[in-house]
């Protein structure tokens, strides 16, 4: 086996790291209170519906795709939230840029999947694939790494904020599958919709408030997070009622697909 020739550099995601972190790693609290947020969201925080429903819709992916999964490769790992929903048995290898600040990842590197060819069974990527400045490259640097019939889990947001100092990309769902067009049982799922967004969005507006409130005053606004994500989940059962459109506006979207066990390259 051989490894990629003329590997991509990750400069937009490196100056990411340099830029907005610093030098120092996270202590080990913050980056476990930051996993728990990802993997187990609460009521009470303000992007709650955004994040619940992204872990439902990968756990799904992933019980049903990664269960015989022997090596997983997860691009770009950060806290590495979602270990726990990857097989038992399974050899999970976190890939990340240097500088992160996360410092849990088992390949600190600038250059992209630096790895033999057929190496994992699955390969996943979530909330960083936007980072990636050649996104072709990178999905066939993913049929690259992968064995024939393995499993590509991507997972991007559309309705999000952006660094404006950042080369930073959104997809909308034809536009992600279009990337995979020569991979098999390609699916994008909209993690929420129109409400999903809303509440997500109120919510990010109302923290930035919390972050200049009185210190005395911020518990309320667990209160506020409460009730909005209680609203915005009655208003997404309605939505999902009541849709009949081909226009949509998901908060993410997340896409799996199966590189082609009949051929050596999609």
């Amino acid at each position: 086996m051989r490894s990629a020739p003329g590997r991509e550099r990750i400069a937009p995601a490196e100056g990411l790291a340099a830029d907005r972190w610093g030098a120092e790693p996270f202590p080990p609290e913050v980056v476990g209170k930051m996993r728990r947020t990802r993997r187990h969201p609460r009521p009470t925080q303000f992007d709650y519906l955004h994040v619940r429903r992204l872990v439902d819709d990968l756990a799904s992916a992933l019980s049903r795709l990664g269960a015989r999964a022997e090596d997983v490769l997860d691009v770009y790992c950060g806290t590495r939230p979602y270990d726990d929903l990857l097989p038992p048995g399974a050899r999970v290898t976190g890939l990340d840029i240097p500088g992160n600040p996360y410092d849990l990842a088992d390949v600190v590197t600038d250059e992209f999947l630096p790895f033999p060819d057929e190496s994992f069974d699955l390969v996943m990527c979530i909330e960083g694939f936007h980072y990636v400045s050649d996104p072709e490259q990178a999905v066939a640097e993913f049929a690259r790494v992968l064995r024939p019939g393995g499993h590509a889990v991507v997972a991007v947001p559309l309705v999000w904020e952006y660094d404006r100092t950042v080369l930073e990309r959104r997809f909308t769902g034809p536009e992600l599958a279009a990337l995979f067009h020569q991979w098999q049982h390609v699916e994008v799922v909209e993690n929420g919709g129109r409400a999903i967004s809303w509440a997500t969005l109120t919510g990010g507006l109302a923290q930035m408030v919390e972050f200049q409130a009185p210190r005395v005053v911020r518990p309320a606004f667990g209160a506020f997070y409460l009730a909005l994500n209680g609203l915005g989940g009655l208003l997404d059962r309605i939505e999902r009622r009541l849709a009949r459109s081909s226009l949509t506006l998901p908060m993410n979207l997340l896409l799996t697909a199966r590189r082609p066990a009949n051929e050596s390259r999609p």
